[in-house]
């Protein structure tokens, strides 16, 4: 049966031989508020693995070194984000799964090493972990508890967690909230910090972001930064790559400290005499 894939987000549901009715994703029912979903923007038509597979791509491969890969689909698909593969000596992580699956971006993660565990950020980048999962032998797939309502398949491979787990020797999830309740970030072996895009990036150079909606620009409280980054000061890290292309190759921890401190002060109102 065909693995139904949402073209809004990117995420998979349920096989199905029935084509699923429109507007019928987990992040468009209005069991919750809007608040909470996170607004992503309309969802609207089906796809499935099979035909993202036969449509005319590649897939933009990145050695960012230190065992740190990523991968994401050339035109992009739904949100078009980037997913990253972290190697370890005890296995491979997947982080924010790839919303398709083809020959060539299966050998390839085959080629540095297979995949022994996966993860995501937060819902928005579940992709189609769970075939990713199956594709190499149903390793585990680790999913916040937070996040459990938004899973739209249930499957005895997905294991929750809350507060911060070890899926591999070195490989540390974290949980920080933010941009929804379950939000994560993982701090690989080599002090490289994978943020989704609980952390985003600026167009200043060497400055970072914290936003609630991103297609509305709507930024986090000054509570929810200031928790964000009490929570990070605990880890150390020098490098931040987020889902969407941002990239702090150096002193990522100072970056966002200051950057942080730099939002505080706005959003409570340091400088509206200024407006």
């Amino acid at each position: 049966m065909p693995t139904w894939i949402c073209d809004g987000c990117g995420v998979e549901h349920a096989d199905s031989e029935t084509r699923p009715p429109e507007n019928s994703c987990v992040f468009t029912a209005e069991v919750v508020p809007i608040e909470e979903r996170g607004h992503l923007p309309p969802h609207g038509t089906w796809t499935t693995l099979e035909r993202l597979a036969a449509q005319p791509h590649q897939t933009e491969y990145v050695d960012h070194g230190r065992g740190v890969h990523s991968l994401r689909r050339a035109p992009r698909f739904a949100i078009g984000h980037r997913s990253f593969l972290v190697q370890t000596a005890a296995g491979n992580m997947l982080w924010d799964a790839p919303s398709y699956l083809d020959d060539s971006v299966v050998g390839l993660v085959h080629a540095l090493g297979g995949i022994a565990a996966i993860a995501a950020s937060h819902p928005h980048m579940f992709g189609a972990q769970l075939s990713w999962s199956k594709a190499f032998g149903g390793v585990p797939v680790y999913v916040n508890a937070l996040d459990q309502e938004w899973v739209p398949v249930a499957d005895p491979v997905i294991e929750y967690w809350d507060g911060e787990i070890e899926p591999l020797p070195g490989v540390r999830l974290v949980h920080v909230g933010g941009h929804m309740r379950g939000s994560a970030v993982a701090l690989c072996p080599d002090g490289t910090l994978l943020v989704g895009d609980t952390i985003s990036g600026g167009l200043a150079k060497d400055w970072v972001s914290f936003q609630r909606m991103y297609p509305k620009h709507l930024p986090l409280s000054a509570a929810v930064v200031r928790r964000i980054v009490e929570r990070l000061d605990t880890y150390d890290y020098d490098r931040l790559y987020t889902l969407g292309g941002d990239e702090i190759d150096h002193d990522a921890k100072d970056v966002v400290r200051r950057s942080a401190d730099a939002h505080i002060r706005h959003v409570s109102g340091e400088f509206d005499h200024l407006t």
